[in-house]
């Protein structure tokens, strides 16, 4: 499979904004739906949410069975920020700049999926080492440097 482990160092306002779409599936998670049902629906209504979310249940099962289903499973998508994924430890603990501008953080991504060239993407028409693309030593080099670390 075509997973590498890389680093890409992010600037701020990148760090802090949603993560590409090709990569929910890796670095988002599920919530709760804001419209549950409740008490004051009926069974019919709360089965018929629970098939528009396909969520699992028996003929036989009652309100309060399918109401704790409801209420205890996540079905919709949440597209995280680059540093809410970090923190949900999905990605590397992240390497803070001294100006606070850049971030730089750990993962595997896939070439085969697409991951890469959305990453990449993010760097366009910018200059290094702001949303780029680095490998371990181009990180440690990096986070070893000036932007990263205080001169004795």
């Amino acid at each position: 499979m075509a997973h590498y482990e890389l680093y890409i160092c992010l600037k701020k306002v990148t760090y802090e904004s949603q993560i590409p779409t090709v990569l929910q599936s890796k670095l988002g998670w599920k919530v709760l739906a804001n419209d549950l049902p409740t008490n004051s629906n009926t069974v019919a209504e709360i089965k018929a949410w629970m098939d528009d979310h396909s969520l699992s249940y028996a003929s036989g099962d009652l309100k309060a069975d399918l109401l704790l289903i409801v209420h205890g499973t996540p079905t919709e998508d949440y597209h995280p920020t680059w540093k809410e994924s970090t923190f949900r430890g999905k990605l590397g603990a992240p390497r803070v700049s001294l100006d606070g501008n850049l971030i730089i953080v750990k993962g595997e991504f896939s070439m085969l999926e697409g991951e890469l060239t959305a990453m990449i993407a993010l760097g366009n028409g910018l200059a290094y080492p702001n949303n780029s693309i680095l490998t371990k030593t181009e990180a440690q080099t990096l986070a070893n440097g000036s932007l990263f670390t205080e001169s004795e």
